[in-house]
């Protein structure tokens, strides 16, 4: 008789264990990147952003 205690799993049950665990350990990196890089970028507020519009509307001449 084999002893399967120490054996490796072959088959279709160890291709999905291994594809899930693949898909997870990538959606884990991709929530780590972009919350380091969200981080990094400094947050605008609603008011800078209309204030930004406001003075490039009021930059710009009257196409007329």
């Amino acid at each position: 008789m084999s002893d399967r205690r120490g054996g490796y799993r072959h088959g279709v049950h160890k291709k999905l264990a291994e594809g899930i665990g693949g898909v997870l350990v990538g959606a884990a990196l991709v929530l780590l990147v972009r919350g380091l890089l969200r981080k990094r970028q400094p947050a605008k507020s609603a008011t800078d952003e209309t204030d930004t519009l406001t003075t490039s509307a009021a930059a710009q001449p009257d196409p007329r």
